[in-house]
């Protein structure tokens, strides 16, 4: 049985309004020669401005892929994602990337850095994208980098920057632009206890001042613990 959806439409009766993604009987299969493997099964769900939602499931079952069909990384084997209003199937991948641009952040256990740039360079790059002045753009992305605890670290690529801060940037890069949604696999995965707590406490700040949406996939029983609900993938579902 599928409830994503109940608890907004009973809290607000207006709430589709408010949905800036909104996935409908996706479905994923992956076919090499005659075997066909069912990851995702007609699951539906849908991210209203300001949700917190929080996924479990067991390896393999799924999670990251769900993501990937979400951020229009992957395209569903039926059914439909829209985001922002805009059904990601029907857009080419310019548009999609302008899309993804300007309503989503991601942040994957690994961090993804550009290796030849700085941190500052790293966050700032979707803000460049955007067509912000580079000195506004460096602006943000100084504020956000010391907000995550790389006030100091600025100027250091990757390769300098230990674990940790490596994530922190990527997080950083993440929620420069405001997004509507984050979509985060397992974001705090790499980071100590103390800086996990302050990433968190980021987090809950833009969700609360921008009313940034978080989905997150996590194996973290604090970090889910802050989120409004829990849903968990079992079988290509979520209940």
């Amino acid at each position: 049985m599928n409830t994503v959806s109940e608890p907004h439409q009973n809290a607000n009766s207006d709430a589709s309004n408010d949905a800036v993604l909104v996935a409908s009987n996706i479905s994923r299969r992956y076919s090499q020669g005659d075997l066909s493997v069912d990851v995702l099964n007609s699951l539906s769900l849908t991210i209203n401005r300001g949700d917190r939602i929080g996924i479990v499931g067991s390896s393999g079952s799924g999670k990251s892929t769900l993501l990937h069909l979400l951020g229009g990384l992957d395209q569903p084997s039926s059914g439909q994602v829209v985001l922002g209003g805009k059904d990601l199937s029907k857009l080419s991948q310019r548009a999609l990337g302008a899309l993804r641009n300007k309503h989503l952040g991601f942040v994957y256990q690994f961090h993804h850095l550009l290796p030849e740039f700085t941190a500052l360079e790293n966050v700032s790059m979707p803000l460049l994208i955007r067509k912000l002045s580079v000195k506004k753009a460096n602006e943000k992305a100084a504020e956000l980098l010391s907000r995550v605890g790389l006030g100091d670290r600025l100027l250091h690529k990757p390769s300098e920057l230990s674990g940790g801060e490596r994530q922190r940037a990527a997080i950083a890069r993440a929620l420069v632009t405001s997004p509507h949604v984050v979509l985060a696999d397992e974001p705090t995965g790499n980071l100590d206890e103390g800086t996990a707590d302050k990433v968190y406490e980021l987090m809950l700040e833009l969700n609360q001042e921008l009313s940034t949406s978080f989905l997150i996939v996590t194996h973290d029983p604090k970090l889910a613990a802050r989120m409004d609900k829990v849903l968990t993938l079992t079988k290509g579902t979520l209940t």
